[in-house]
């Protein structure tokens, strides 16, 4: 770096694809790097160095920065590429290729307007989930959190560069010493905000991630002007190596990532930046062409590979991790070579662009954008959900009701009606089905059987169905579904993903120790159907630091069993006249991931076995094997009635309902 300028450094091209390559690597499933997310730190502390490297030559050059010119230099190198992506990714969904991603479109609209990472941390969702989702409900907007950040920083930080140049003068100090106190307080607020507010905002929020980017200002800032010994080349060989090593013992979803300890990989991150400003061996190998040709689209391919990666892994190809790997890598290298070149390079480059065309052509392609988005990306928020209006009809009279007392003589009545599927706060009939007109010898209660479905998002696509034949028939149920999306029914332990692992306490525990013992308490049902799938069968640790067991495992399986029981013995507690616990339906293997444990047969079979066992133990409890009448339907390989393997369309559910679940259910309350 000169006074007058900065030199261009292939070698920081290569620490770019350094990092770009360590976030490929983790969000493909490769297990042991399990800290690969660290690479968007490197991003962060190298996007510092570089944007106040630019601001602290301008203001040697000229003594005041060109904010406008900043702007528009910012516009010119990140909008382009990052609207057709968006634009891209509407008219994917509008094509059906995301059916089933919540919230799509209030996302497009959080990353055009760079506050996905509030979006995302307001909605209550962690970094850990984006990974551990089930199979087709991966949102391909989820990486623009750290773009978000970072454009956050670029609004912000010419002003504040300015302010910090004033006081600097007027207080006759060193500017370094600004930025180096600024840095301080940014590393120690970091930690302070992971003990206050928890990990999810340790991790998302703005202020806690920035002291990763003032690290690179702060670097920058020390090098300009500098004479620097050579001696400082010895830092990047021992930073580099100590960020890989990092990458790959960093864990996913917990641990100092999320507790605060960003900032001493903003650490290493910078004495790597400032250690390539002096000729060396790290120097030369990050240099080299391959890498440098990979750093120089390394923003279109983190800003691609998210969205590729998420309809790869829609397709369901049955192969090789390291396979399926190379194929997304090689669409993702496709796509951003070609973003470069056609979009980013030629805008960012363009004569014709001052300042003010800049703007008039950012606020319009974003406008244009949001417009998009508004217009073709479904408003449906989960295709297996119901009609609030629908749910209405269903819902449970909380009011006071007589007992329900087993009749002595069966009626025959018929099962009528119709039932109308609307597209959730559209108004759109998405189709009204026939309920079967077959004559039911299933009797007419006292009053309608209140009916409480519990469990994961399994349960409320499954309860979807008993909710609209309520709905649709009222003199036999009133039906309402308590769904906690994420949970299984089984507490303590950690569940462990290929690459990730959650503490179930942490994430389930308020719902299946508060909010369903509360609402059920509330309600009354004089049936509870439990339900689960996914969470219940994937691996797990019983402790922290323990081996990874299979669910199937004996000691998970008496962990889960315990779990099941005491859950059972709750809700018979506070006066659930029948607990059914449904034999779950086996999702179709091949639509999954081969690292996806939820496809596992010996699995289910080892729940519903611990579901018998409370069943022959307890009248009050019983079983129904949908499973098996799921494989008799010929429904259990069906992809148009579970496109994304696991949850069935409202069709079906309704079909399950009518011809299987509903009479049981009703017939469990009046025996």
């Amino acid at each position: 770096m000169t006074r007058q300028t900065i030199v261009y450094q292939p070698a920081l091209d290569g620490v770019r694809a350094v990092a770009v390559t360590v976030v490929l690597l983790f969000h493909g499933g490769i297990g042991w790097m399990s800290g690969g997310y660290l690479g968007v730190s490197v991003f962060f502390t190298l996007s510092g160095f570089l944007i106040t490297s630019l601001l602290v030559a301008e203001h040697e050059r000229s003594g005041r920065v060109a904010a406008a010119a900043f702007y528009t230099r910012r516009a010119r190198r990140l909008l382009p590429a990052s609207i057709v992506c968006l634009m891209g990714v509407s008219v994917a969904a509008a094509a059906g290729w995301f059916r089933g991603v919540d919230h799509l479109r209030r996302d497009v609209w959080g990353a055009l307007f760079q506050v996905f990472n509030w979006v995302k941390l307001l909605g209550g969702e962690s970094y850990a989930d984006i990974n551990a989702k089930q199979a087709g409900f991966k949102n391909p907007l989820d990486h623009y959190w750290s773009l978000a950040i970072e454009e956050q920083f670029y609004w912000l930080w010419p002003l504040a560069f300015m302010g910090l140049m004033l006081l600097a003068r007027r207080w006759r100090i060193a500017p370094l010493t600004l930025v180096a106190a600024l840095t301080g307080l940014a590393a120690v607020a970091a930690p302070l905000i992971a003990w206050h507010w928890g990990p999810d905002v340790a991790y998302w929020a703005t202020p806690a991630r920035i002291c990763e980017i003032l690290a690179g200002a702060l670097a920058a800032c020390w090098v300009a002007g500098r004479e620097l010994p050579a001696r400082l080349g010895h830092l990047a060989p021992v930073a580099l190596l100590a960020l890989l090593v990092a990458c790959v013992l960093f864990p996913d979803g917990r641990g100092p990532a999320y507790e605060g300890a960003l900032p001493l990989v903003a650490t290493a991150s910078a004495a790597l930046i400032v250690g390539l400003q002096v000729h060396g061996p790290v120097r030369q190998l990050l240099g080299v062409r391959p890498l440098v040709a990979l750093g120089k689209v390394s923003y279109g391919v983190y800003l691609y590979h998210w969205p590729v990666y998420v309809l790869v892994d829609r397709q369901g190809w049955d192969m090789p991790v390291g396979a399926l790997l190379a194929i997304k890598c090689s669409i993702t290298a496709g796509v951003a070579t070609a973003s470069y070149f056609l979009v980013e390079r030629p805008i960012r480059t363009a004569s014709w662009l001052p300042p003010r065309r800049t703007l008039v052509g950012a606020l319009s392609a974003t406008a244009l954008a949001g417009a998009l988005a508004l217009v073709i990306v479904p408003g449906v928020e989960k295709f297996y959900g119901v009609d609030p209006e629908v749910a209405a009809d269903a819902t449970i009279d909380t009011g006071p009701v007589e007992p329900l007392v087993p009749l002595t003589t069966v009626t025959s009545s018929t099962l009528q009606g119709t039932v109308t599927t609307v597209v959730p706060g559209t108004g759109v009939v998405a189709s009204t089905v026939p309920l079967p007109s077959t004559t039911s010898t299933l009797p007419v209660p006292p009053r309608p059987v209140r009916i409480v479905v519990i469990g994961d998002s399994t349960a409320e696509a499954t309860g979807a169905g008993l909710v609209q034949w309520a709905a649709a028939n009222p003199q036999y149920a009133q039906v309402e579904v308590i769904a906690g999306a994420g949970c299984g029914l089984s507490l303590g332990g950690f569940l462990v993903f290929s690459d990730s692992e959650r503490d179930i306490d942490a994430n389930c525990a308020p719902y299946v120790s508060g909010i369903v013992p509360e609402r059920v308490a509330a309600l009354q049902p004089d049936v509870v159907m439990l339900l689960t799938t996914t969470w219940d069968v994937a691996d797990r640790r019983l402790v922290a630091g323990g081996p990874v067991l299979s669910s199937a495992d004996p000691e998970a399986r008496a962990a889960i069993a315990a779990s099941f029981q005491s859950l059972t013995d709750q809700l018979l507690g506070l006066g659930v006249s029948r607990v059914v616990w449904v034999h779950q339906p086996i999702p179709i293997q091949g639509m999954l991931g081969p690292m996806d444990r939820q496809g596992d047969a010996a699995r289910h079979e080892a729940l519903y076995e611990i579901m018998d066992a409370m069943a022959a133990a307890n009248p009050a409890v019983r079983t129904i094997d949908l499973a098996t009448w799921v494989d008799d339907a010929g429904l259990r390989e069906d992809t148009v009635a579970r496109p994304d393997a696991v949850h069935w369309i409202p069709e079906v559910s309704l079909r399950i309902a009518t011809e299987f679940l509903a009479p049981l259910l009703v017939q469990a309350a009046l025996t």
